[in-house]
This record gives C-alpha cells, structure tokens and sequence, in this order.
C-alpha cells in the first residue's frame, strides 16, 4: 500500500474586505449585523438604536422606555414620565394643566380627566393583553368581549364608546364601529327596551355601531326564547323618526333580521324589501354586513369560503353586489382596515364581478373609516332620514336631507307634494312613481333651485330620484307641469 500525503492550504479571509461574504452568517433580517450581536435580529435595524438601554432594539422592544406602558399604547413613548394624552393636545396627562381641554384648569374642575382616560387607567391590563394577540380577528374579538365588559360596568353606555373613540385614534383598534356593537348588545341584555336604549345616545359614535348592537340583541333575543317574528318589526325604530339615529335603526333592523333567521338569507331580505325603497337599501346593508362578519368568523377566509358566500345565480343583481360588497366591509375589520391585506382575500373569489365588489367595498368602508377619524359628524350636520308616510296607502315618500322637514302634505288629486325645510340643505327624495306625472316643478319658497336632477326607476324599482340643492329654507311645493 501507497501512502499519499495529502498538502492543506489555509487560506484567512477578512469579511470586512468581502461585505457580501459577510452576509453567509447568520443575520435573518439581512442588516449586516450578525445575529448574536443584533439587538433586533428579526427586523433590519442598522442604527441599532435602543432608547431605554436595554439591550433590544427600538423596531423589537414593545416598551421603549420601560414606563411599563406598551408602545402602542404609549403616545411618548420615548419618555418615561408621559404615556398619555387623551384630549389630544400633544401634551401629557402628567403636566397638563387642563386634562380634558374643557377650558377649565385641573385644579377648579370637578371632573378633570376624560372618562376615556378615566377608563384606560383602570382597565390597563385588560387592554394591553388585547394589544398583545397578533391575528386580526382574535385581536378584534378581544376587544369586542372587553368593551362588553366595560358597558356592564358602567352606568353610562357612552362612556364605554367614549373609549373606544379614544383607542382608535390612538390605533390600539383601527376603528371602533364593531366593538361598539358588543357595547348595544350588553345595554339591550340590561335593559331590554330598544328605544329606551337608542333616545338620547348619539349616533354618530363610531358610526352608529351601538345602535347595530342593540338591534341584534333584540331579534336575538326574541329568536331565543322562541317568539314568533314580530309584526311591527318595520315600526320599532318610528320614534327616532327625524333624526340622524333613525338611519342607524333602520341598518341596524338588518343586523337583527340576520340574527333571528340566522343564516336564512332569503327571509331576512325578504323583510327588508318589504320596506320602503330607502329603509330597504338600509336595512339590507346592515343584513349584509352580519351575514357575512358572521360566516368569516365561523368559517375564515379560505378562497371556497369567500367564493361560495354571495351567489349572483341565486341574488338579485342589487342583492349581489351589496353582499359582495359587504365582503370588502367585513375585510377591512378583519385586517385592520389595511387595503393590501384585505385586498388578498377579495382577489380570491372565483367570480370577478363578485371580486370587483369586494374591492370596491374595501376601499369605500376604508375611506369612510378615515373620514370619520379626520372629522366625525355632528348631529346637526348629519343626513335625517324623514319618511312621510302617504295617508290611506301603505306607500311611504323617503325624504333625506341635513334639514328638517315639517309639514308634509301630499294632495293625491292635485299630485301636490309639498313641506317645509327649516334651512338651506340638499334633499333627496324617492317617490313612489304612481304619485308623479312624466313632468314635475320644485320650487322653494317660489324659488327654482339652481341645482336639481331627477332620475326615475331608481335601481329598477318603481321609485323616482328627485334631488335638489336650495338657495333659502322655507316651502317646497312639487307640483306637475300641465301637459
């Protein structure tokens, strides 16, 4: 046997001169930092920046400056002296020296901090073990039963949404309309009165989620204890007529028709287009939004699932586009109302209409999120939702409009509508064809309003669009034209 002397070079290679060899250590988020001397190896962080010297990195430390306080929670969260700030003047709770901008110095004022900020301080822990569940819909459903457990405990409902307002602007939850439906269903539970528990709150909270909550106990409820459907089920939101919260009622009647028939689209719907042209686009949006937050929370949101929810063989093309719509709707509570991630799930419908719907109703409740965190409604800015309600007929004229409306008379010989607007705001109005004739004049206060349209068979109902933007408040008379 031969042996071969085998000859081993060793050759040493300095990384600092070969970057791009250095990247073959273990450095997971590829920031040129290795691993074992990276205070943030799962995030590139380069500048290794650590406020509160703790050895993990800003991007990876939840609590930045170790007050104890979450960084989501905590609007300084570079200053462990300040976490909060809940009237939203950039200065903290600690050397404001008027808490909740009232224009009254802490040291007069009986009550000097918000109730939201009141609130946050004794529920802290339950809050911040919600912040800490990183999927969406288990994150949201935290809330839910949190913000149930608030109403319970609280005298005032408003206080528990006065919350709720608050962590949504400071993002804790991206928007507050559907945790406030568990603050209704706990006021309902309490006091099963619906409009004892809607008179006096205000709807423009979190979009009229509480009101959706208290309809949904109530059909749920009456589904419970085995009651036959109620027959005045399209009158139970009547005495907020006028108001603002009357939309509210109507769209949440949607929500509780799904809770009653369950999942029996048909019936819920069917209930809802018994109503009146608006109270039924109302009603069947709130039907629509249960339905299908309902079965994505059941089921999740697997392609077959999002596909089979919304079938156009078996809708109505109006049926069909609001319950895809209402898909992208309950999408964007599910991912944060981040467009790119519900955006995912909606591109996974089969049915590309469907899918186009979807996306479209992403983006609209996005928006309408944003628009609300910008700058809420007031009450007297809010659209009124004023069906008049045509005597001897089962026929109902859906006025709409910032205005209030009074006096309301409809002369069926003469074809005569009129009533009285107390200020200068648009009106929307659908008309049941059979109360026009081919031509109509509008006129306020003797006045043509410059702007003003009509559109008859409005989404192939036998109902009329007439619309119109007056110059002065006073007497509107819709009259016909002689032929």
């Amino acid at each position: 046997m031969i042996a071969v002397g085998l000859s081993v070079t060793v050759v040493a290679i300095n990384f600092e001169e070969f970057p791009e060899i250095n990247l073959v250590r273990a450095d997971a988020d590829k920031d040129r930092i290795s691993d074992t001397s990276d205070n943030c190896p799962t995030i590139k962080n380069e500048n290794q920046t650590d406020f509160d010297n703790d050895a993990v990195g800003n991007l990876c430390d939840p609590d930045d400056d170790n007050d104890g306080i979450l960084d989501i929670l905590d609007v300084f969260d570079d200053n462990p002296e300040e976490w909060s700030d809940f009237d939203f003047d950039g200065i903290g709770s600690n050397i404001d020296p008027d808490d909740d901008n009232d224009g009254i110095l802490d040291s007069r004022d009986a009550v000097p901090i918000p109730i939201s900020e009141e609130l946050a301080i004794k529920y802290l822990e339950d809050i911040q073990d919600c912040t800490k569940i990183d999927e969406g819909s288990s994150r949201l459903l935290c809330y839910s039963q949190f913000f149930g457990k608030v109403a319970q405990n609280q005298e005032n409902n408003s206080d528990a949404l006065e919350l709720s307002i608050a962590l949504s602007k400071i993002g804790l939850i991206d928007d507050c309309h559907f945790v406030s439906h568990e603050v209704g269903h706990v006021a309902f539970n309490e006091n099963p009165d619906v409009i004892e528990n809607l008179i006096g709150m205000d709807g423009t909270m979190c979009r009229g989620g509480y009101f959706h909550g208290v309809l949904a106990a109530y059909f749920h409820d009456v589904q419970e204890d085995g009651e036959s459907f109620p027959s005045d089920y399209d009158s139970v939101c009547n005495a907020l007529i006028g108001t603002s919260n009357y939309q509210d009622c109507i769209h949440g009647l949607g929500h509780g028709l799904v809770h009653y028939f369950d999942e029996n689209l048909d019936s819920s719907l069917q209930m809802c287009h018994d109503l009146s042209f608006y109270q039924n686009r109302l009603c069947m949006k709130g039907v629509m939004m249960q339905y299908t937050d309902n079965v994505l929370t059941r089921q999740g949101m697997s392609g077959d699932v999002l596909s089979d929810l919304c079938k156009e063989s078996q809708l109505s093309g109006i049926d069909f586009a609001e319950c895809s719509m209402s898909i992208g709707t309950t999408l964007a509570f599910f991912t944060n109302h981040n467009f790119d991630e519900g955006a995912k799930s909606c591109n996974l419908i089969e049915n590309k209409q469907g899918q186009n719907y979807c996306l479209e109703g992403l983006k609209l409740e996005i928006q309408d999120s944003e628009k609300y965190e910008e700058e809420p409604l007031t009450l007297d800015k809010r659209e009124k939702f004023q069906p008049q309600f045509v005597d001897e007929t089962s026929k109902v004229i859906d006025i709409q409009s910032p205005a209030i409306i009074s006096d309301f008379q409809f002369v069926p010989e003469a074809g005569l509508i009129s009533f009285v607007i107390d200020r200068p705001q648009y009106v929307v109005m659908y008309v049941p064809n059979e109360f026009l004739t081919s031509k109509m004049a509008v006129t306020v206060d003797g006045q043509i309003p410059n702007s003003i349209s009509a559109k008859g068979n409005v989404l192939g109902d036998d109902v009329s669009m007439i619309r119109f933007v007056p110059d002065n408040s006073g007497l509107v008379m819709i009259t016909p034209l002689p032929k």
